[in-house]
């Protein structure tokens, strides 16, 4: 006995939305991304411990989470500022996220509050990017972006504590937070493929590097975002 061609449809559309990648898919896929954040994040602890006990180490990372801003908030601590410069710095360094949550978003239409708080957290640079890549091309689930931020935020944990405690062991100057940018770098190159695309991100690069002369550093990348952002609606009917 054959089967009702509707029931055969709603058959062939539940087989196709289990196969859409989901949270662990995207633990999965940044598995390699997060191993390259554990140089920043044991950079970072070091840098800690001239400020924070390990137990306050630890806790900025499991309440911010954010290694740009981690690495300036202690950098400052570490010279006497006050806490309201270092927050009002680290929101400044954290705007570009506002950029990043726009682009996201469209992608995660449909969730619950509690999904929505969960991927607000696990929204950094590198889990946008992979997370980007997946619905684009694989029509990932919502959650893919909270499997990918978890792959990062266990492996941050785990580095962040041990550079706090092993910080006596870790040469000053060494470099380790040059690992975060050529990570970036690599990632870039998952996201860009049209060559509108890659006008927009050389023009980004150029104007981050120009801005620089006269902007706080706090607001270069927004600045260069926004304004590269713009000219790219504007190419799109040409390129």
């Amino acid at each position: 006995m054959s089967l009702p061609s509707a029931t055969i449809a709603r058959m062939s559309a539940s087989c196709v939305e289990t196969e859409r990648p989901g949270l662990w898919a995207g633990f999965r896929a940044t598995l390699p991304v997060a191993l390259g954040c554990v140089p920043f994040g044991l950079a970072y602890g070091a840098v800690a411990a001239a400020s924070l006990s390990p137990w306050q180490t630890s806790l900025m990372s499991l309440t911010v989470f954010a290694g740009t801003a981690q690495f300036v908030a202690v950098s400052m601590l570490a010279q006497g500022a006050d806490l309201l410069s270092v927050w009002f710095t680290c929101v400044l360094v954290n705007l570009r996220l506002l950029l990043l949550s726009a682009a996201v978003s469209p992608h995660l239409q449909g969730i619950g509050a509690a999904q929505r708080l969960a991927s607000a957290q696990a929204l950094t640079d590198e889990s946008f990017a992979v997370s980007l890549g997946a619905f684009r091309t694989h029509d990932a689930k919502p959650v893919y972006l909270v499997g990918s931020g978890l792959a990062i935020y266990l492996f941050w944990q785990i580095a962040t504590l041990v550079g706090r405690l092993a910080s006596g062991l870790i040469p000053q100057g060494f470099g380790l937070e040059y690992a975060l940018s050529a990570s970036l770098i690599c990632l870039l190159f998952m996201l860009v493929h049209s060559r509108r695309q890659w006008v927009v991100a050389l023009l980004a690069i150029v104007l981050a590097l120009v801005s620089r002369l006269w902007l706080p550093d706090a607001w270069v990348v927004l600045a260069a975002t926004m304004i590269a952002a713009t000219v790219g609606l504007g190419l799109k009917r040409w390129l």
